[in-house]
């Protein structure tokens, strides 16, 4: 076991299409924690979608508003934190999540994610974040680009594309509260 009061937050971070709202949530609930998406605390904040955020704003302004949620769910104790697939490329966001929370990585292979993404009517809203490109490419491009930084700052990974959402969780519960 190596939850602690220390560390005593759970921090999902990976892409987009890898299922971290769904094991957030089944996370949270069998373990009677509250959840944190800092996706919906940046619409709150924002009084808008991410989208629209974006396309009034641009991506810098966007992350400042990322940055200042991570700020306020890292300084929360006792929760399950489901972070933006971005979180990872600030570093300040990264030292902010791992003081008093223990990183777990989401990950899905690019097929699964790209398939995934496809059947998802919500993820055709997304601005892209690589200019003149298409849809695809700006999710390849993004996803090999984070993919060493997920794996830099985890300390646990779970894999979606190779375990249910039940069995991952099974898995974050044995190995960082040695319980099921």
């Amino acid at each position: 076991m190596i939850f602690s009061a220390s560390k005593s937050n759970l921090v999902l971070i990976g892409f987009r299409g890898t299922g971290k709202t769904t094991v957030s949530t089944k996370l949270a609930q069998n373990l009677d924690l509250n959840r944190l998406s800092t996706d919906d605390m940046a619409v709150e904040r924002c009084g808008m979608s991410i989208a629209a955020y974006v396309e009034q704003h641009g991506w810098a302004a966007f992350r400042h508003i990322e940055h200042e949620c991570v700020a306020e769910a890292a300084s929360r104790q006792g929760v399950v934190i489901d972070c933006g697939g971005g979180v990872v490329e600030n570093p300040e966001n990264m030292r902010l999540l791992s003081q008093n929370g223990i990183i777990i990585w989401v990950h899905a292979e690019l097929n699964d994610v790209l398939k995934r993404l496809a059947e998802d009517p919500l993820d055709a809203q997304r601005p892209l974040l690589t200019q003149n490109t298409t849809k695809q490419q700006d999710i390849i491009e993004n996803y090999s680009r984070r993919l060493p930084l997920y794996e830099r700052f985890a300390a646990f990974m779970v894999n979606t594309s190779t375990h249910s959402p039940d069995e991952c969780c099974r898995y974050i519960q044995s190995d960082i509260f040695g319980k099921m």
